[in-house]
């Protein structure tokens, strides 16, 4: 029976004119084999790699040549580096954009809604200290409390201290709102001040 099939197989089976060439001798099932090579620029692409590996295999596993791993590595601190100092130019301090935010219509209103929902659990609603430091006396933890060194630490944070970057998650102007809501809890006399933190700086 299986012989029957397969003979009716070998009928069904159609050769075009132009694989007649190329066919092999190979059934499987009714299933013929045609004999295609490779392409010559494939071929030629395989053994190139090929005598290509034995120089790079001798290199790095001999020669001390560095390995993959390590120049990702090196490529990504590279990178990593570049990127830190793209952003700390970029968030630098700047005098006129702070001056330009603080005089806009908006400021007010930007500043002490940021404020009440990012500083305020830790500052104190007047400024006065809590979980962070008292923002309204001359002592300060980091910076000697000008604008620009404020600005940094809530620019770029503290991370040990719990202070969040919030430059990333704000953008400059609400983080130069925030610095003029903060800058004016200086000589104020909070309801529940906390004690001294830092250097003190007059």
């Amino acid at each position: 029976m299986s012989d029957h099939n397969s003979e009716n197989n070998k009928e069904q089976v159609q050769v075009f004119d132009d694989e007649k060439k190329i066919l092999l001798d190979h059934d499987y099932d009714g299933i013929r084999e045609l004999d295609h090579p490779l392409p010559k620029w494939w071929l030629f692409t395989f053994y190139l790699t090929i005598i290509f590996s034995v120089p790079y295999y001798l290199a790095h596993t001999f020669g001390g040549a560095d390995s993959i791993q390590k120049e990702f590595k090196e490529e990504v601190l590279a990178a990593q580096n570049s990127q830190k100092e793209y952003d700390d130019e970029k968030g630098k301090f700047n005098l006129e954009e702070y001056q330009k935010v603080i005089a806009g219509p908006k400021f007010e209103k930007i500043a002490k809604k940021t404020y009440k929902r990012k500083c305020k659990a830790c500052h104190g609603k007047d400024g006065g200290g809590g979980v962070g430091p008292n923002l309204a006396d001359n002592f300060w933890l980091h910076g000697d409390g000008s604008l620009e060194t404020v600005y940094n630490t809530i620019n770029k944070g503290v991370v040990d201290k719990g202070m969040a970057a919030w430059g990333a998650k704000l953008g400059k102007e609400k983080v130069y709102a925030v610095l003029k809501y903060v800058a004016d809890f200086k000589g104020t006399t909070p309801s529940n001040p906390k004690e001294p933190q830092g250097k003190e700086y007059k």
